[in-house]
C-alpha cells in the first residue's frame, strides 16, 4: 500500500468512530421519562360503570370515514359567473303554445322573403323567319345569337311560347315565369318568308 492509501483508510477509520460515538451519546438524550396527567374529577354525580363505558367512544388511532356525513355537491355551487335573477320565471309553455308560436315564425320569414323572381330578359330580337306554319325567331345576347322555334329552349334557362307581331313570350324555366319581350321596331328587325 501507498502512504496515500494508508493516510486515507485511517480518515475514513477515525470518522467511522467518531460517528459511533455521536450516535451513543444521542441515544442516552432521547430516552426520558414521561409522566402521564391524570384528568382532575369534577363534582359531578358519579355514573355506573355501564354507562360510562358506552357514553364514551372507543378510542382508535384510525378515524372511522363510514361516520363521517357525504359531501352533496349543488350544481350551481362552482358557477363562477351564474346569474341571479329576481325576476319570477315565466310558467312552462304548453305544446299548443309552442305550436302557435313556431306558426307565427313561419309567417313572419314568409313575409320578410319576397317572391323570387326572374331575371330581366338580356335578350334583343333580330327577327323572325316563317316556312309554312312553322315560325323561328332570330335572338341575340351579348355575343351569342340564338334561333329558336315555339317549345324549344335558348340557352337551358328559357323556352320560347308565343311569338306574335308585338312581342315574343318566353317561360323562365327555374322559376316557371313567363317573361314577355316587346318587338319595338319592324324597321330594324328583319322578317323573312
Amino acid at each position: 500500500m501507498d502512504p496515500a492509501e494508508k493516510r486515507r483508510k485511517i480518515i475514513i477509520g477515525i470518522a467511522l468512530v467518531a460517528t459511533l460515538i455521536a450516535v451513543v451519546l444521542v441515544e442516552d438524550e432521547e430516552e426520558l421519562t414521561v409522566e402521564t396527567v391524570q384528568p382532575l374529577t369534577s363534582a359531578k354525580p358519579a355514573r355506573s360503570a355501564a354507562t360510562r363505558t358506552s357514553a364514551s367512544p372507543v378510542r382508535n388511532d384510525s378515524l372511522d370515514v363510514d361516520q363521517l356525513g357525504q359531501r352533496k355537491f349543488d350544481p350551481m355551487a362552482g358557477e363562477l359567473f351564474a346569474s341571479t335573477s329576481w325576476a319570477p320565471k315565466p310558467p312552462p309553455v304548453t305544446p299548443q303554445q309552442q305550436a302557435a308560436i313556431l306558426q307565427r315564425q313561419q309567417a313572419q320569414a314568409k313575409a320578410r322573403q319576397p317572391d323570387p323572381t326572374p331575371p330581366p330578359l338580356q335578350f334583343k330580337y333580330i327577327g323572325k323567319a316563317i316556312k309554312g306554319s312553322q315560325t323561328w325567331v332570330f335572338l341575340s345576347q351579348a355575343d351569342e345569337n340564338y334561333i329558336a322555334k315555339i317549345g324549344e329552349k335558348i340557352d337551358d334557362q328559357y323556352r320560347l311560347d308565343t311569338i306574335n307581331d308585338e312581342s315574343v313570350t318566353l317561360t323562365y324555366l327555374p322559376l316557371n315565369a313567363k317573361q314577355v319581350l316587346p318587338i319595338n321596331d319592324n324597321k330594324q328587325a328583319g322578317i323573312f318568308r
